[in-house]
């Protein structure tokens, strides 16, 4: 074999190894969520944190809201302008806190506005997406229920 040639096919199996590692890495963050059946939750709203539970209507929104919703989450890749919100703490039929979903819906800044993230009880996993008006609607109605200062500008 001439050495024109090795170098060519190490390069090209350099070149595939190295595209494959990254995608190997990457493609676990483009897969769709899944999320949980939710059976009942919280609603944490505004910087005092005034809290209520979730109506059983609430809990069938929230459920449709996600099933519908389960693609295009991908990996916290900076840093939120502040906390968020609203927090919805969300528990499945056994009473166990599955998700954590946070959402800004003011003057956060305007990249941040109608974003969620969707995160484990444990921070252990962290998946942000953000929403049209149309498809961020759902979630901002339960949230205009309070009377709440939105988040501002760090």
């Amino acid at each position: 074999m001439r050495k024109e040639t090795a170098f060519i096919i190490g390069f090209v199996a350099f070149t595939v190894s190295t595209a494959a590692l990254i995608w190997g890495v990457a493609l676990p963050n483009f897969k769709p969520v899944s999320f949980p059946q939710i059976a009942s939750g919280t609603l944490d709203v505004g910087p005092m944190h005034h809290t209520r539970a979730l109506t059983t209507q609430e809990v069938a929104t929230l459920n449709d809201w996600t099933h519908a919703h389960s693609g295009g989450w991908g990996p916290l890749y900076r840093t939120p302008p502040s906390s968020g919100d609203a927090h919805l703490h969300l528990r499945d039929a056994q009473n166990k806190e599955v998700l954590v979903l946070t959402l800004w819906t003011g003057i956060s800044a305007a990249d941040w506005n109608n974003t969620v993230f969707m995160e484990s009880p444990d921070g252990s996993t962290v998946r942000s997406e953000s929403f049209s008006a149309q498809a961020f609607a759902p979630l901002r109605m339960l949230v205009d229920g309070f009377s709440y200062q939105h988040s501002g500008y760090p």
